[in-house]
Parts: C-alpha cells; sequence; structure tokens
C-alpha cells in the first residue's frame, strides 16, 4: 500500500512517490443506493489537475444518478431484500414480529429460487411458474398468499425506490392451494369447552381463556395490565361497567410488550355484569401472586402471572391452557378460533357492523371508515348484543 498524502486545499487528492517520480491519485467515500459504504479510487495520474478533474467527474455522476443508475445492473433479490429489511425494522415500519416472520417467509421459500437472481430480471413468467408449483406441492392456500405478499413488497419497494423500472409481478394469481382448516366454532361445542374449563380449570385460568371470549387478539389479552381497567357505575342503569383499554401486546419477540397489529388495533372497549366481577377477581388475583412472592405491587402490573415466579405468564401460554381444555372436552380451540366465534355471533345477530370492526380493532379498505371513532355507547351496543352468547 503507497503512503499517500492529502494535498492541501485539494480534497480527495492524494499525492505519493514511486521510481518514476510523483504520481496523483483521488478517493471518494460515498454510500451505495443499497446504503453500503463504497469508496472510488483511480490512481497513476501526473499532475494533480488532472487526478482533480477525474474527481469532479466522478461527483457528476454521482449527483446526477448515473452510478445509481449502474449500480441497479448488480443489486440482487437478496441485496434488497437486506436492506428494505433494515429499514423498516429500523424506522419501526415493521415490528420485531413482522421482521421475523417476513424474514422467516423468505429465507424459508424466496432465497434459494430468487435470491442470487438480479432483481430487474425476475420475470413474472418464472415468478408464475413458482407460484403455481407452490399449488402442486399441497401448500396452504394462506402460506402462498404470504409467500406472494413478500415478493411484492420487495419489487413494489424496488419501485419506489427506482432500483426496478416497475414491478413486473403485480396481480400474479394465485389459483388453488389447501383452504385453511375450519375457524367455525357453533355454540354447542363453545359452551362444551367452556362448561370444561370453568369445571376443571382454577378460576385464575378459567379468567383468562373465558376473557379470549370477547375477542380479542392474544397478544392484547397477555398485554392487560392493572392499568388497563377503568371502573365506572352506569347511573342509568344502575350497574357497574369496566373500560378495557388495549394498548400493549405481548409476543413471543415481544416479551416486555410492544406496539399492537396496527392503529385500529389501539381501542378501548367497554363490559358489564360477570365481566367485571370477572376483571376484578383477576386483578386482586394477581395483586396476591406478588404479596405472597414479596414482591412490590406495581399498579401497572401484567394481569396474567406465574403463580410460582411472579413473573408474567409467557404469550403463548393461553396455547398450552387451551390444547388442555381441548384434550378434556373433546373440542379443539385454540386462541384465534374464540376472536371467529365472537365475530361470527356479533354479525349474525345484526350487530352494527362499524361497531363491531371497533370492538374487534380490525382496519377496514375504505377510507371513510377508518376516519371514525368508536364510542363507549356503541362499545357497550356491541357487549349487550353478545354478551348473552358467552
Amino acid at each position: 500500500m503507497r503512503d499517500w498524502k492529502p494535498m492541501k486545499k485539494h480534497y480527495g487528492v492524494f499525492s505519493y512517490e514511486t521510481k518514476r517520480g510523483t504520481r496523483y491519485g483521488v478517493r471518494r467515500r460515498y454510500r451505495s443506493m443499497m446504503g453500503d459504504r463504497h469508496q472510488f479510487t483511480k490512481s497513476g495520474f501526473t499532475n494533480w489537475r488532472d487526478a482533480d478533474i477525474a474527481l469532479k467527474k466522478f461527483e457528476v455522476k454521482l449527483q446526477d444518478g448515473t452510478i445509481s443508475t449502474s449500480e441497479q445492473k448488480n443489486v440482487t433479490v437478496n441485496d434488497y431484500f437486506r436492506q428494505m429489511a433494515e429499514r423498516k425494522s429500523k424506522l419501526g415500519i415493521w415490528k420485531v414480529s413482522t421482521a421475523k416472520t417476513v424474514t422467516n417467509f423468505y429465507s424459508h421459500y424466496l432465497k434459494k429460487p430468487f435470491g442470487t437472481q438480479l432483481i430487474q430480471d425476475v420475470s413474472r413468467m418464472k415468478f408464475q411458474r413458482f407460484i403455481d408449483q407452490l399449488v402442486d406441492d399441497g401448500l396452504a392456500k394462506t402460506t402462498i398468499h404470504s409467500i406472494n405478499s413478500v415478493m411484492q413488497q420487495i419489487m413494489n419497494d424496488a419501485e419506489s425506490n427506482d432500483v426496478i423500472y416497475k414491478n413486473k409481478l403485480r396481480h400474479i394469481e394465485v389459483v388453488g392451494g389447501k383452504e385453511p382448516r375450519d375457524q367455525s366454532l357453533d355454540k354447542q361445542e363453545y359452551s362444551k369447552f367452556m362448561k370444561y374449563a370453568q369445571e376443571h380449570e382454577t378460576k385464575y385460568m378459567f379468567t383468562m381463556i373465558y376473557f379470549l371470549s370477547l375477542g380479542e387478539r392474544r397478544q392484547e389479552l397477555m398485554g392487560l395490565r392493572r392499568s388497563s381497567f377503568t371502573f365506572k357505575h352506569d347511573e342509568v342503569n344502575n350497574r357497574e361497567l369496566c373500560a378495557v383499554r388495549f394498548d400493549l401486546g405481548r409476543t413471543p419477540s415481544e416479551l416486555a410488550g410492544g406496539t399492537l397489529k396496527n392503529k385500529s388495533s389501539y381501542r378501548t372497549i367497554w363490559v358489564g355484569g360477570e365481566f367485571v366481577e370477572m376483571i376484578k377477581y383477576a386483578i386482586t388475583y394477581s395483586d396476591n401472586i406478588l404479596a405472597n412472592l414479596n414482591k412490590p405491587i406495581d399498579k401497572d402490573h401484567f394481569i396474567w402471572l406465574n403463580e410460582k415466579t411472579g413473573k408474567p405468564l409467557h404469550p403463548t401460554y393461553p396455547n398450552r391452557v387451551m390444547n388442555r381444555i381441548s384434550k378434556g372436552s373433546g373440542v379443539k380451540v385454540h386462541p384465534h378460533q374464540l376472536r371467529h366465534y365472537f365475530a361470527t355471533k356479533a354479525m349474525s345477530d345484526g350487530l352494527p357492523d362499524m361497531d363491531v370492526m371497533h370492538w374487534l380493532g380490525h382496519s377496514n379498505v375504505q377510507m371513510t371508515n377508518s376516519y371514525t371513532r368508536p364510542t363507549p355507547e356503541a362499545s357497550i351496543n356491541v357487549f349487550n348484543g353478545i354478551s348473552k352468547e358467552i
């Protein structure tokens, strides 16, 4: 490595000694369109002016996009996915769990057939054959759609950032695929499942599972804290109500809690009747767990705790309890199935679509609906309509 000495008043221009005398070179660090660090280097000039001209020509190409255009030809699908994932994770566009899921889909299904291919050379015909093969292989329809969705994200992002002229994979057809397992649960099955749970589980565990029948996501259930509940007396009907606020989600990737699935997931629902008493019981029971272990009772501690350690139960713990109940009752039920049950009953009972949407924390594709906001009255209306079923 020659000993390059920077020239005063000529940034980026260096001099160095050779057997034939003094020679000049240039160096310029820059970031590629993929965000990687690169360095432009050129040497062998007999005078500093020629070196300075070469550097200025490079600067012009860097500014007018010529450099980026030439780099586009060498960007592989792997390159682009890596920088896209890093950016979306860093900016919080992707949650930890989302990044993990998307990366798993990419690594398992897309990396081998497309990873080393130049992103501009990914053809529609080849990708359509790939999707058709997934159907022939017997993959679930939802899995195939997820795989296609990941690839579409890559191509759409590359188009938006002018890495490719356009996403040639838009509107790829997914025809066939194994149908998803039946999420339906009739009233008789639901009643049998809950009856067994009430008779064979502790009241604390039954309360946790029964709470899922209100239709919240598992991560929302496990993110409930003492401060998630606000009690209020309904003077008109002379009854006590409780506001349940969902604003934190616990997943295997975010044990301490993280953001919810989307903006619409942040909501408050109102309940009454036996649910108020069960909420009070769960709060008191969790306080007692901490007290018995000589641990401080923080006003914001999680509700569902391990009785032996006082630590929050793992976010997947409801699955373990429900598997136990399923085996005993003979009715196989998983957490998300109760969400489907709630939605099905609420809609079949003729409750307002908008109120049910807010209750469940669903996003709506229609822009008008996305501007609406839930109210306590609408929430109570949903509860009154569904409470007799659960």
